[in-house]
């Protein structure tokens, strides 16, 4: 079906629930290495999965509801267009 392991199907599960975020940040809330987390966003990045975060500040949710807005020190990855589909359809 896709050429995915589990736990890159999960780090973009972990982006479409969290939104944007930083290999740091995903490998403390998967429990992995931190060279593992920047692997997989590398990985995912360059098959498209993933988008870098362009704008200098970066909005989090918490709860689902309200959102912080605070200044990039990292480099942030959200899903991009093509990563949304593929979860789409993963649960379809």
């Amino acid at each position: 079906m896709c050429d995915l392991n589990d736990l890159e199907i999960e780090v973009l599960k972990y982006h479409k629930q969290k939104g944007c975020d930083y290999s740091k940040s995903l490998a403390k809330a998967l429990n992995i290495k931190l060279c593992e987390a920047f692997k997989v966003h590398k990985k995912l990045l360059e098959l498209g999965y993933l988008e870098k975060v362009n704008s200098r500040f970066t909005k989090y949710k918490i709860d689902n509801k309200t959102k912080l807005i605070k200044h990039r020190n990292h480099t942030y990855y959200q899903l991009s267009h093509k990563g949304k589909q593929f979860l789409k359809e993963l649960i379809s």
